[in-house]
């Protein structure tokens, strides 16, 4: 029997694979389903389950942040990954199974009781509402903007891309959103950017540190600057991805060739990707992707077309976060700032762009389940 202690919308595809798999299991388990946005559920779950079979199966949902209030401006991940660690710890005679939503996770969580098994982040989810949603097949050829930039939470890499961006003129040729500071706290008072960040430079960068600290001035400390909102699913808080998509992200994707796509989760070991980068694929955008170490790689075994002759992803395996932000940047320059150059590569490659369509909208989903179905027949199991 499962115990679901919370859900996410829409998750179907996540929660009915995991009741599948779990429905002909002959061994003596407990099953645990839960979401862990807020991270309180989770903390609030480890201290106060007793846990009794010998095999504990836990399904987790989202990230692990352990982030209070609206502190996004550090990563928090590995917090949570030690919180599991202590957990298992605790119960040493017990065999963990953790489903996740993180790819790597077993980089991070190597408790000899613990086995993982990664079902796909939050790209998988909503599964029936994107088979409705319709790509963006034409796009505004007057548009002065050439690439698209979309940043919500508050969280470190974003502020140093977005300081990059701005510090480097990048600006003037895109579509760069992100969440008001002000939005979050009216009284806000203004946070000096090496207190904002949790990173440290290195000697090298100090051409980078410079313009990163320039940039930082023109996005964060100058209130008409601020161009997204809190609220983007409107009263319900729903996640509907596709009605945000529809009502808000469509405009911009129609002036838009090339994404930056500013991921949840970039600096831990073990990350998650989320409709961030399944939107990319619908607003048939190149994809330049700031997020996990390894992210394009992961991306490229599920099916998708990178646009690795036409998009330098030469940053994904560098471990550096600053070196991989600013050369995932750089590296590009041509691409984001040449908008002709950029629009006659979008024309030149429409077979490309609906090929990796279909793989959003079926293949991905085929791709996650055949892996987590392998993954769970290899289970060892406590009898």
């Amino acid at each position: 029997m499962i115990q679901t202690v919370s859900r996410p919308f829409n998750d179907d595809f996540s929660y009915d694979l995991f009741c599948n798999l779990l429905k002909d299991c002959s061994y003596d388990y407990e099953a645990y389903y839960l979401w862990s946005a807020p991270p309180d559920v989770l903390r609030r779950f480890f201290k106060k389950t007793q846990f009794q079979a010998p095999n504990i199966i836990i399904g987790i949902k989202d990230l692990l942040d352990l982030w209070t209030d609206y502190n996004y401006w550090h990563d928090s991940q590995q917090a949570g990954v030690q919180l599991i660690a202590n957990i298992v710890r605790q119960w040493p005679d017990k065999n963990f199974i953790i489903f996740t939503s993180l790819e790597n996770l077993q980089l991070e969580l190597t408790e000899p009781n613990v086995q993982i098994i990664p079902w796909g982040g939050d790209i998988v989810n909503q599964r029936s509402l994107y088979n409705t949603l319709e790509p963006v097949l034409e796009k505004n050829f007057d548009s002065t903007k050439t690439f698209i930039s979309l940043n919500r939470n508050i969280r470190d890499h974003r502020v140093v891309m977005l300081s990059y961006l701005f510090g480097e003129g990048y600006d003037q040729y895109g579509i760069i959103t992100y969440l008001g500071i002000s939005n979050l706290n009216p009284n806000y008072e203004p946070v000096a950017f090496l207190d904002r960040i949790s990173w440290e430079f290195d000697e090298r960068h100090d051409r980078i540190r410079t313009s990163m600290l320039a940039g930082y001035e023109k996005v964060y400390m100058n209130s008409n600057l601020v161009v997204d909102n809190f609220q983007i699913y409107g009263e319900k808080s729903d996640n509907n991805n596709i009605l945000n998509f529809n009502q808000c992200l469509r405009s911009k994707y129609d002036n838009s060739f090339v994404e930056i796509i500013s991921e949840s989760s970039f600096i831990a070991p073990s990350f998650m990707l989320t409709e961030k980068t399944h939107h990319g694929f619908y607003a048939f955008n190149f994809p330049i992707l700031i997020s996990g170490r390894g992210a394009v790689a992961h991306l490229r075994e599920v099916g998708f077309d990178m646009f690795d002759d036409i998009v330098d992803h030469s940053y994904d395996l560098i471990d550096n976060p600053f070196d991989r932000i600013t050369t995932a940047i750089d590296a590009n320059q041509r691409l984001l700032i040449d908008s002709n150059y950029a629009k006659q590569l979008w024309s030149d490659n429409q077979p490309r762009f609906h090929k990796n369509l279909t793989v959003a909208n079926a293949g991905m989903y085929e791709w996650y389940e055949a892996r987590t179905k392998d993954k769970f027949s290899k289970i060892k199991w406590k009898t």
